[in-house]
């Protein structure tokens, strides 16, 4: 009988499941709603049947699921299976997730960050492969982080290590929802695009974008303002440069502290790569050390939405003690 885990890339608005063997080959992949309106047990409900109904395809194939991870955003006890907080579940206060499955399933369950889980999902099976240290960043609504050290996440004291999205790139900025002040989330993602979209909307630079929202402030979304940029819109391509410019302080600030190698970007916000990258890169250079700054490759995800599966997978599996897992996580 072949064996198998189960990766879940838990978000606010849908959970993504995957059935996941020990080569990182994916299949049986379900996606439905969170229903995180209804309340925590609504959520685990939909945890637990798109569970029961991977393993139910893949008994039938003759397979055997020996554990489940599940990567999730916020602030996570992952050796005890513990949600202190998340930002998208907010009834999920010290919610101890792993227990509470366990109630209804016979398995062990491995939790961690889902930031944390896209760095190990790349390091495993995308652009980190055979890596043994770097940085993954996901420039989605906000921005997560995950710190790869010697093939290990590093989570620090509190698991709250690599939360890169809280970087300070302008001390005087606008407000961020974590309490603090100009740090990178507020300028490159994609509610930051959309934030500094919206400053500026009545001026006589935004003509295209009021044209393309039909003069409703509220349909700003960062892909129109991408896809101005592309078009050659001059006012969203400042956009763009404005966003460019704060993300390469921000890597520099993590080239000079770390003097890492590999920085991963991913997330919805990489779609427009052709359009900052140039200008991120040049900025990073310019404001870190020479020898670091010019030997850091700076390289786009490859595993695109499937990169928090795998990394939820890898996990299960790493903690399985499976040895022919393949790449360096």
């Amino acid at each position: 009988m072949m064996n198998y885990v189960i990766g879940i890339d838990l978000g606010g608005t849908n959970i993504r499941a995957a059935a996941v063997t020990p080569g990182g080959e994916i299949f049986h992949r379900i996606k439905i709603s969170s229903e995180v309106e209804k309340g925590k047990e609504r959520v685990v409900k939909n945890l637990l049947d798109m569970i029961e109904e991977i393993d139910r395809r893949a008994k039938g194939e003759g397979r055997r699921l020996i554990s489940v991870g599940l990567g999730i955003p916020g602030t996570i006890f992952y050796d005890r299976g513990v949600i202190a907080q998340s930002p998208n579940f907010p009834d999920w206060i010290d919610f101890d997730l792993k227990s509470r499955l366990a109630k209804d399933i016979s398995l062990p369950f491995f939790i961690d960050n889902d930031a944390n889980a896209a760095a190990i999902g790349e390091g495993w099976q995308g652009a980190g492969r055979d890596e043994k240290s770097f940085c993954c960043l996901t420039l989605g609504t906000g921005i997560g982080g995950g710190l790869v050290f010697n093939g290990d996440i590093w989570h620090g004291e509190d698991g709250m290590g690599g939360e890169i999205g809280h970087l300070i790139v302008d001390p005087d900025g606008p407000a961020c929802g974590c309490g603090g002040r100009g740090c990178l989330e507020t300028y490159a993602s994609a509610t930051g695009i959309i934030r500094m979209a919206k400053e500026s909307y009545y001026s006589g630079d935004a003509v295209g974008l009021r044209e393309r929202s039909n003069n409703n402030i509220d349909a700003v979304s960062s892909e129109m303002i991408y896809n101005l940029a592309k078009e050659g819109d001059y006012y969203a391509r400042d956009i763009l440069r404005a966003m460019s410019r704060h993300l390469g302080i921000g890597l520099a600030d993590l080239v000079n502290l770390l003097n890492i190698g590999l920085i991963i970007i991913g997330g919805g916000v990489a779609a427009a790569w052709d359009l900052f990258i140039t200008d991120t890169t040049k900025e990073m250079r310019e404001r870190s050390y020479k020898v670091p700054g010019e030997r850091v490759r700076i390289v786009r995800a490859s595993c695109g939405d499937d990169a928090g599966i795998l990394g939820a997978a890898c996990i299960a599996l790493k903690h399985s003690n499976f040895k022919e897992r393949g790449g360096s996580i």
